[in-house]
């Protein structure tokens, strides 16, 4: 696959998507799909990037308002800010147990803890993130978020581009990206490969982190747990797909019922979106 990065100076995990191959052969059109992380430390520089060279009509937040409220977009000329929560908090409302801090007094990892021992008593975050992802896809705020993400996307026509992210733009983001691409056409396959991308973005970050906690002396599994969000496992991604299939008859039946997005519709935003190899 080729390098779709767009090197911003305030993000880590920004890419086009365009250059991706459906199933039938077309690509998507370069500079107006873009999945990143949040905007909120991005510079002149890149707003002048995302102003002039992409001419940025959306940038769509999939965050809470909490998330918001703490790490506030810094705004494009002419991008409209559009907020689409696909869950109320980032704790799922699920008070920890009690765990080993190792001391740690920095907030990021304590609430970082608290997020993993959300996800599974035992601090391994590989399985519990599969619940997460499948609650952006089954809850009714996720499948609102995304049915309105994707009539966003249709309603841009292609005039500039559609920007979309949620903190770390890896896992509402990816889901997102997911949603997108597979109404677009392209293969599942492809869809991971795009989606495992982020790990390459976020390497430095990754192991910087996995540096910083053996500092601390943080121990098994927590600390491979701690390391591993700030990317993306295969599983993950697999276990959404897996609840569309599943739980609502596939991806078109999900996409007609629970995203209301038509075949027609389908159809106008593969047009918009897609374009024929020379």
């Amino acid at each position: 696959m080729e390098n779709r990065t767009i090197p911003l100076e305030g993000t880590l995990n920004t890419r086009d998507l365009g250059g991706i191959r459906t199933r039938d052969g077309r690509t998507l059109r370069k500079g107006l799909l873009i999945r990143t992380d949040c905007l909120y430390r991005i510079t002149q520089r890149d707003v002048e990037t995302l102003f002039k060279e992409y001419h940025a009509l959306y940038d769509v937040d999939f965050r809470n308002e909490d998330e918001r409220r703490a790490r506030p977009e810094i705004p494009i000329p002419g991008c409209q800010i559009v907020n689409l929560p696909i869950t109320n908090d980032h704790n799922m409302g699920i008070l920890p147990p009690p765990h080993k801090t190792y001391g740690i007094q920095e907030k990021r990892l304590l609430t970082l803890f608290d997020y993993i021992y959300c996800l599974s008593k035992e601090g391994d975050a590989r399985k519990g993130m599969e619940k997460s992802y499948r609650s952006y896809v089954s809850t009714p705020l996720g499948q609102q978020g995304y049915s309105s993400f994707l009539h966003l996307v249709l309603e841009a026509e292609g005039k500039g581009a559609v920007l979309f992210h949620c903190a770390d733009g890896k896992d509402r983001a990816g889901i997102a990206c997911y949603l997108l691409l597979k109404t677009l056409g392209v293969e599942d396959e492809t869809i991971l490969e795009d989606y495992l991308l982020t790990n390459l973005s976020c390497k430095d970050k990754m192991a910087e982190r996995r540096r910083h906690l053996l500092s601390y002396g943080v121990e098994e599994p927590l600390l491979s747990s701690s390391v591993m969000l700030a990317g993306v496992q295969e599983n993950w991604l697999k276990a959404a797909m897996d609840e569309i299939e599943t739980q609502y008859g596939g991806f078109d039946a999900y996409r007609r019922d629970k995203l209301h997005f038509s075949d027609a519709e389908q159809r106008r935003l593969q047009d918009i979106y897609l374009e024929n190899e020379d």
